[in-house]
């Protein structure tokens, strides 16, 4: 009778046991997958950490070397502007008209044409937000090399060509004669010396 009751016991127990050791293996399991699937979404946030940083990097030097292009063409503008024996614009700071480009000035009425449209020009300096006098320049000359000649009607754009073709020169050498009115334009509507351009040329500030 004892023995039967030992039995019992016994195979009570190891029934206790099993169950336990099952729920124990669920647990685990259940645990395991947990810790995987944690490892995993960790593993999958420091590519996208590393990917993120990398791109990151690849925008800043982009825009060095977008800045880099940008200071290139304005050399190379200035060489141009110095070596053409027809130029329009002397390219010592403050840039400014020469002889020629004053008289091409009053043929194609530039004047009157940038007063047609200073509001939108002024708009498109002000988009990239010159910090002084030098930087003012710069734009203006930008912007009326770019985009002036969208804004022009045919009759103006017509007259401005047959100059360029006349005087063997580009149309946009004649676009500088609108960017050193434009820059002269937004200079005194900010009261602005147009000395100043000279001033910050040099530091770039």
């Amino acid at each position: 009778m004892e023995s039967y009751r030992l039995t019992n016991y016994n195979d009570s127990m190891e029934a206790v046991f099993t169950k336990l050791i099952e729920q124990l293996n669920s647990s685990v399991f259940i645990l395991l997958v947990i810790l995987g699937i944690a490892f995993y979404f960790i593993f999958l946030f420091g590519k996208w950490s590393q990917k993120f940083l990398h791109h990151e990097d690849k925008i800043n030097n982009f825009q060095g070397l977008s800045d880099k292009i940008i200071e290139l063409k304005t050399k190379v503008d200035l060489i141009y502007q110095n070596t053409n024996p027809n130029k329009l614009v002397a390219s010592h700071s403050p840039i400014s008209l020469t002889e020629m480009g004053k008289a091409m000035a009053d043929t194609i009425n530039a004047d009157k044409i940038l007063s047609e449209h200073i509001d939108s020009l002024v708009k498109e300096v002000e988009l990239d937000a010159p910090k002084n006098a030098y930087d003012i320049q710069v734009v203006s000359m930008k912007v009326a090399k770019e985009k002036l000649l969208s804004y022009l009607n045919e009759n103006n754009l017509n007259a401005i060509k047959d100059e360029a073709y006349a005087k063997g020169i580009l149309v946009e050498d004649i676009m500088t004669i609108f960017g050193v009115l434009l820059r002269n334009q937004i200079l005194k509507n900010k009261g602005i010396p147009i000395s100043d351009v000279d001033v910050h040329s040099n530091g770039k500030d």
